[in-house]
Parts: structure tokens; sequence; C-alpha cells
């Protein structure tokens, strides 16, 4: 048994298994990923992760800690905004901004029974760069009846 090792068998077999590898496609490619909201324009990214908020009940505020990354080819001053669904001429006030930069993170204490929209902004400018989008869904549907509670 240990002869056939000594006539090279052993060499030709591990040559053929590390070609086959090779020739396989790559596992890493497979895996899913993390669903995140992202929108890209201009080579620009901006992404919400956890792009999905899950609260118990319907209607319920939902509560969670939401990394908002971004990134852009041209440095310059950025800002970090809500986007304004109910008033569209109301702006609310900056998340954050950032002088002379062209990506960071900021980790957003995410409060809400709503989707929430973000928006990456030139400060110089007021130019929407980039958009990500936070949505907010429940585990159970609200129910109409009250509940009364008996003591018998």
């Amino acid at each position: 048994m240990y002869s056939n090792f000594s006539n090279g068998f052993a060499k030709k077999g591990l040559v053929i298994i590390t070609l086959l590898i090779m020739l396989q496609p790559s596992m890493a490619a497979e895996l899913p990923a993390q669903k995140s909201a992202t929108v890209s324009l201009n080579k620009s990214r901006f992404s919400a992760l956890p792009s999905n908020c899950i609260a118990l009940r319907h209607g319920r505020t939902c509560y969670a800690n939401v990394t908002l990354s971004w990134y852009t080819p041209i440095k310059q001053d950025y800002c970090l905004y809500i986007k304004s669904s109910k008033l569209k001429l109301v702006q609310l006030p900056a998340i954050k901004c950032w002088k002379n930069s062209n990506g960071n993170q900021v980790i957003y204490n995410f409060e809400s029974n709503e989707k929430i929209e973000f928006q990456l902004l030139s400060s110089t400018d007021k130019r929407v760069i980039a958009e990500a989008v936070v949505e907010v869904s429940w585990v159970h549907k609200a129910t109409p009846r009250k509940r009364r509670w008996r003591i018998f």
C-alpha cells in the first residue's frame, strides 16, 4: 500500500484534485449577501443597513441602529438628510455634515412606524447625490377587536 505513494501516484492525484478545485466556480459568489438599500447615481454609493426594520404589531414604532455608509468619487462638502415626504417645501435639519470628504458612515437611531428615505446632498449646490430607504414591516397585523380580560 505504501509502495503506491513512492511511485508518484500521490503527487498526480494531488495535482488533479488541485486542478479540479481551480476549475470549479467560486462558492463565495453563491453565498447570499446581506440585503441593503442602495441607490447609485454617477458612481456614488449610499447604503442603509439594515434596510428593513421589523416591529411586532402593525402601526407600532420600530427601533433599530441603521448604519448609513456613502462614497463619492469627488471630494467636497456633503450633508445627510431625511427626505421630507409630507411637506416637500420644508427640509429637516441635517443628520450629519462632512467637509472635504468623499466617503464616511454614521449610525442613525431609527425610530419610526413608516419608511424613511435618506438623502446625501452636496452642500454647495444642494444637489441630491444619492438616496437610501429603510422600510418598516410588521410580524402581526393589527387586530380590530379589543381584548377584554375576565377573571371568571
